[in-house]
């Protein structure tokens, strides 16, 4: 009786350890596969209007300007955020990094010098040049009324001046990436063109095949619009 007692909650055991270990992971929060809808290695501006704080950010956090985000402008968590939070680095979590403006305005009067912009130039490191943010390259451009002063009104209106030509980039690599992947010119990929020419949205083909044809077509990469 001892020994089938014990040959029991050893049975039990090893079943609720498996039962345990079978249950699937949950994956992160924003992470790149989540935020890179169509999985062409940026996050476009309608892919980041899911998720809003990263929508809130979005130009604050595109440096150059392109209308997107690759890897070195998305925000980054973990070991930067424990090296630098708290310091002017990265603050993630309340959604004011140094590349929010408002966070720039040092002197709090609610606007922005070229003098205060220049200072929260993102700094050299690892062999890689100080990146210049837009609004100090296009200053004058946006500094609408001349009195050599931001405010957020005069950058949201300058942003939506830069739509059209952000967008029309943002369609033209589209058609780029797209023909490059699209060996045989039919006008859509295949798994075969897929694997190979956008191996990371490989594991997504099926899950984005919205008409189960086994092919991708354009509007079936695009992310759809709100």
């Amino acid at each position: 009786m001892k020994h089938r007692i014990l040959f029991t909650a050893l049975a039990l055991a090893v079943i609720a350890a498996g039962a345990t270990a079978a249950e699937p992971t949950q994956p992160q929060r924003g992470t790149r596969a989540t935020l890179d809808a169509n999985g062409d290695g940026v996050v476009d501006r309608t892919e980041a209007a899911k998720f809003p704080r990263l929508a809130e950010r979005f130009d604050q956090l595109d440096r150059n300007g392109d209308g997107r985000l690759d890897a070195s402008e998305r925000p980054q968590r973990h070991a930067r955020h424990a090296r630098h939070g708290g310091k002017g680095g990265w603050q993630h979590r309340g959604g004011h990094g140094v590349h929010d403006p408002a966070r720039l305005d040092k002197d709090g009067d609610g606007r922005l010098s070229r003098a205060e912009l220049e200072a929260g130039t993102a700094p050299a490191r690892e062999g890689r040049p100080a990146r210049t943010s837009p609004l100090v390259r296009n200053f004058d451009a946006i500094d609408a009324n001349g009195d050599g002063y931001l405010v957020r009104a005069e950058i949201r209106d300058w942003h939506e001046r830069q739509r059209p030509q952000r967008e029309a980039q943002m369609r033209k690599r589209f058609d780029e990436r797209f023909a490059a992947a699209d060996l045989n010119g039919d006008g859509r990929l295949s798994r075969v063109e897929v694997d190979e020419k956008m191996p990371r949205m490989a594991g997504r083909f099926a899950w984005m095949d919205d008409n189960r044809d086994g092919f991708l077509s354009r509007e079936e990469l695009q992310p759809k619009r709100r």
